[in-house]
């Protein structure tokens, strides 16, 4: 693991942010230990029923992935993943990172008893949507509620020339930090943050920051929505015109529903 540094792209004036595109990701393996013997979780089918209720689980993080726009750096242990934080915070000191993981769900729950989070939003119990860690200014989101895909169909969808690698990572193997790993499974884990690198540069296209990307898939629709009926006074007006309750009423119960709804007050507030 080895960085040169790089400059931070800084945005905003009072809550500055890191424009370039960060990503991350780790792969891990799992397996059994029954007498004091290690087995591969395949074998759990063979085993008898006995043997089951005293198998004991356990599973490893053998090698994380994280990229700075189109390089991505890797280590073995969390200690080297404290270690390439640093380092990277100390480069871009004031500038808060938003670094993108394909199912955050799945890393936040390797990570959460290895960092302290803070500001986690949830669709429900781990399901983790984006957070922050407190010893970094840097925040997860997770780019699988923005893409809603597999990360496999992602290239496809965009016409991307980088590809998930299918195949070249063999997931029934025991694996651990000090497993020597070949070449192409190197490649695969590099272009698992390629994949998500070029399709935060795509959405760049539209968004121009980081910090605007949506959240979600349906973030998207809502967003052109808005730009297309905020300043359609005529929409507007008829859209209060056909509510038949107090306008501070209506308000109150689109709150208590779903949220914030910025178009119909516009309406009710001009």
């Amino acid at each position: 693991m080895n960085t040169i540094g790089h400059d931070p792209i800084s945005k905003g004036k009072r809550n500055k942010f890191d424009n370039n595109i960060y990503t991350f990701d780790i792969e891990t393996t799992s397996y059994i230990i029954l007498d004091g013997k290690q087995y591969n979780t395949i074998d759990y089918l063979e085993f008898t029923d006995e043997e089951k209720e005293r198998s004991i689980f356990q599973g490893t993080m053998y090698i994380w992935m994280f990229g700075i726009n189109d390089k991505v750096y890797y280590g073995r242990t969390y200690k080297e993943l404290y270690n390439f934080l640093n380092r990277i915070e100390f480069y871009t000191t004031y500038e808060k990172k938003i670094v993108y993981v394909h199912n955050l769900a799945f890393e936040f729950n390797w990570l959460r008893n290895i960092f302290k989070f803070k500001n986690v939003m949830a669709r429900k119990s781990r399901k983790v949507m984006k957070c922050e860690i407190e010893e970094y200014n840097i925040e997860f989101r997770c780019s699988l509620f923005m893409t809603n895909s597999k990360l496999e169909k992602i290239p496809d969808l965009y016409k991307f020339e980088v590809k998930k690698l299918v195949g070249q990572l063999d997931y029934s193997k025991i694996r651990h930090s000090k497993t020597k790993l070949s070449k192409k499974e190197l490649e695969y884990c590099e272009n698992d943050c390629l994949i998500i690198y070029e399709y935060i540069k795509k959405e760049l296209e539209t968004y121009e920051t980081t910090k605007n990307t949506p959240l979600t898939s349906t973030s998207h629709v809502r967003r052109e929505l808005k730009e297309l009926i905020e300043k359609n006074w005529d929409y507007l007006n008829k859209t209060r015109k056909s509510i038949n309750v107090d306008g501070h009423i209506y308000n109150m119960m689109v709150s208590a529903f779903a949220g914030r709804l910025y178009t119909c007050q516009l309406a009710f507030y001009r």
